[in-house]
């Protein structure tokens, strides 16, 4: 096709795949940050503004969580269809290390997110924090071991090759092999930076396409801080009161 050997066209279509896989992993991880905060937020000050943009966002955060999943699943599907001989090679570190991914981060995250969506009235304050910060952290678990993996393709270690395949031998140096902290680091500020972007010019877009809507979030947020330092200036002893 078009001249193309057959590993020109897995290049392209792995490629594809992980380029439009990626930008929901990096929105989910920075979302689920960027709720806890809110949540956070809404719970300290009791600024509805806070919980409004908390319900609003966990939306979009449940739509991308869903559409990671599901591109998260081709892109795995490509491994044994794209790169079957590096699968049978390297799968006794690479399979292992994405199913403790699956088994720790992908069910704290889809256990507590149910709680996170849909649990606002039906659990107390606390334990619906808890599932939030529980969801955030799963995100970030689940960075931690995709990071290894991909990692320890780039700068292997702990492994032997016996009979032809990769055999690992220390667990703790294919996890933490000498690029893998540098990868994770540059991976959770990246999310984060987009995440900002992403949300930062939407809401500049919004605000500006429907201002009675979108902009009323800025204005309450600018109007509680405006209140709470009148009243710091009317009393200085007392301070700042919670609302």
């Amino acid at each position: 096709m078009f001249g193309l050997s057959a590993l020109e066209l897995a290049r392209i279509q792995f490629g594809f795949t992980v380029s439009f896989h990626i930008i929901f992993p990096a929105i989910t991880i920075g979302l689920a940050s960027y709720l806890v905060v809110l949540e956070g937020l809404w719970l300290w000050k009791k600024v509805a503004v806070f919980r409004d943009l908390y319900h609003f966002w966990s939306k979009i955060f449940a739509l991308n969580f869903a559409m990671g999943v599901v591109s998260g699943l081709v892109m795995a599907y490509e491994f044994g269809t794209n790169w079957s001989y590096f699968s049978a090679f390297a799968g006794g570190v690479t399979g292992p290390l994405l199913a403790y991914e699956v088994l720790t981060a992908f069910f704290l995250e889809a256990g507590f997110l149910g709680v996170a969506l849909f649990g606002w009235s039906k659990v107390g304050p606390t334990l619906h924090f808890f599932a939030t910060i529980m969801v955030a952290l799963g995100t970030l678990i689940s960075a931690t071991w995709i990071l290894a993996s991909n990692s320890w393709m780039q700068t292997p270690q702990g492994f032997e090759i016996i009979d032809g395949r990769v055999v690992p031998v220390d667990w703790l140096q294919v996890i933490f092999n000498p690029s893998f902290p540098y990868r994770l680091a540059h991976m959770v500020a990246a999310a984060y930076l987009a995440t900002a972007l992403f949300v930062g010019g939407f809401w500049r877009v919004a605000s500006a396409q429907a201002p009675r809507h979108f902009g009323r979030s800025h204005h309450a947020v600018d109007g509680d801080v405006d209140g709470a330092r009148g009243r710091a200036d009317a009393d200085p002893d007392r301070g700042p009161a919670r609302p």
